[in-house]
């Protein structure tokens, strides 16, 4: 007789008096509390993927101290476990619930975090900001089966048309109505330089990208920064991810946009995360040259590039939405070979053990 296992629900452990907390942790965790810092200890036995702790009102023993349960904390939130006050938790719970849930393995997490609008961009052509785009685009909904776009806010002609065909672009889309179309399984807005100077000046075209923004779990702008509708599409984003390469002019162009980017996000509240990328690395060598300053770089790999394929832009998504690598980590386990007994050989005789005689 088979036992049926049920499938062990993340811990999240709640150390605070705060009711609204309370009220906010969906059933997809199993709740411990403590008030005390000798409760903490104790419900830390069950690894919490969600710490939610106000230290400085816990009843507080000689052993632990409130010092020795911060020190634990912040050990646990080192190995990827999400640890908040209640005051941070209740202004972002979405974004807490999802990153914890990433963090146990379950990529339902996204579910949960609020949408992602992410600008891909630089001075530089020829870095990949396109073919990132498509294939970050590709990569989410192929892996979550949300709803995804990519909006091109470019220069001169469509990058996206180039690529892909002839598509519905974002003009005909905010002034005459048209239906978009779908790349696979992804919302698809191309749009050329003068379509985009035409539609700077429409008053229907903040609330189109609002509407599209809305109804997309991840949007992925391919942007140039001289394009007419760049503020537009900065105020709507959540992440900028500056792409890169190794050569020397794409270097200097990346300086000029991160500083570009510090002076124009400092007035946004709250301002988009930068992060940046270096793109189509040959040696460990060429990483020098941004060292320090990368959040990721992505190897070189001519037949990823041509056929858009997802797994090139998969590093982007842990950038996006932390903890995202962990569930490649859980639901992706290689599964252990069966092992097929060996079926004896037809008039084989059988093998005797034979003692050689000294």
């Amino acid at each position: 007789m088979k036992l049926k296992r049920t499938k062990r629900l993340p811990a999240a452990l709640l150390a605070t008096r705060s009711a609204k907390v309370f009220q906010a942790i969906p059933p997809e965790f199993q709740t411990r509390e403590a008030v005390s810092t000798l409760g903490v200890v104790s419900a830390l036995h069950a690894e919490p993927v969600l710490t939610i702790a106000d230290l400085g009102e816990l009843i507080e023993f000689e052993e632990p101290s409130r010092a020795v349960i911060q020190a634990a904390l912040a050990s646990l939130k080192e190995r990827g476990a999400v640890v908040v006050s209640s005051a941070e938790f209740l202004a972002e719970p979405k974004r807490w619930i999802g990153e914890a849930l990433l963090a146990s393995g379950l990529r339902i997490g996204v579910r949960h975090m609020p949408h992602r609008v992410v600008l891909i961009t630089n001075y530089c052509g020829g870095v990949g900001k396109t073919t990132l785009s498509l294939s970050l685009a590709r990569q989410f909904r192929k892996v979550s089966g949300l709803a995804t776009a990519v909006v091109e806010v470019g220069v001169g002609g469509s990058s996206l048309v180039a690529r892909l065909g002839e598509y519905p672009t974002l003009y005909h889309v905010v002034t005459q109505s048209q239906p978009v179309k779908a790349w696979e399984s992804v919302s698809i807005y191309p749009c050329d330089e003068w379509e985009a100077n035409s539609l700077a000046a429409d008053e229907r075209l903040p609330k189109s990208l609002a509407e599209i923004t809305r109804n997309h779990t991840l949007t992925v702008m391919d942007t140039f920064p001289s394009n007419p509708l760049w503020q537009t599409a900065l105020e709507l984003a959540t992440d900028v991810i500056v792409v890169a390469t190794p050569r020397p002019d794409s270097v200097a162009q990346t300086a000029a946009i991160l500083k570009r980017l510090k002076d124009e996000t400092a007035a946004l509240n709250p301002p988009p995360r930068t992060h940046l990328v270096l793109n189509q690395v040959k040696t460990l060598g060429e990483r020098l040259a941004l060292s320090g300053q990368l959040s990721t770089w992505i190897g070189f790999d001519e037949r990823r590039a041509e056929h858009l394929d997802g797994n090139l832009a998969a590093s982007l998504l842990g950038l996006l939405y932390p903890n995202w690598s962990r569930t490649d980590h859980h639901n992706n386990r290689p599964k252990k070979p069966k092992l097929k007994a060996e079926k004896p050989k037809k008039n084989a005789k059988p093998k005797q053990n034979r003692r050689r005689s000294k």
